[in-house]
């Protein structure tokens, strides 16, 4: 009877103490300024800033962080280990006495707005009516070019007239 105890005993233990193990709490906040963003951890989308997520390995991760108006940005974030969860420490720590602890994390980006981009058409564009502006001489060209408005999709005004 005392042998099928300690049998039983040591097949237990183990199965308690799996079902206990990797306490510890990981958990990654990602804030961004402007808030509102969209994170995409590895291939995964997550939501929108700021987010929590928990998160299961230490280690290298891709994060991307992209909000309308704002340059997108991506950057390789290493999440490292603290002291209790490297080897050989982990194993004692987290499987064989599982205290519980807390790793939090925080990423905060500042993302920074898209400059205003003018295409080479609009810039040949602009270029031709100052062109036309420099030759007129100090008054207001009659012969002042339009863009058409195919090419926009705007309405354009006539040509500046001189009262």
């Amino acid at each position: 009877m005392r042998t099928t105890l300690c049998t039983a005993t040591l097949l237990t233990l183990p199965i308690a103490l799996g079902l206990t193990s990797c306490a510890a709490q990981k958990t990654l906040t990602i804030t961004s300024e402007p808030p509102g963003a969209s994170v995409r951890l590895g291939d995964n989308y997550i939501g929108e800033t700021p987010v929590t997520v928990k998160f299961l390995h230490y280690g290298t991760q891709r994060l991307g962080l992209a909000l309308t108006g704002y340059d997108r940005v991506e950057r390789d974030m290493r999440i490292s280990p603290p002291w209790y969860a490297r080897f050989p420490i982990d194993f004692f720590s987290e499987v064989l006495l599982p205290i519980g602890w807390t790793d939090h994390r925080l990423v905060s980006l500042k993302l920074e707005p898209t400059p205003e981009r003018i295409d080479a058409v609009e810039l040949d564009f602009v270029r031709l009516r100052a062109e036309h502006f420099r030759n007129a001489g100090g008054i207001a060209p009659e012969d002042l070019p339009s863009r058409p408005a195919e090419q926009t999709g705007r309405i354009e005004a006539g040509p500046l007239r001189q009262r």
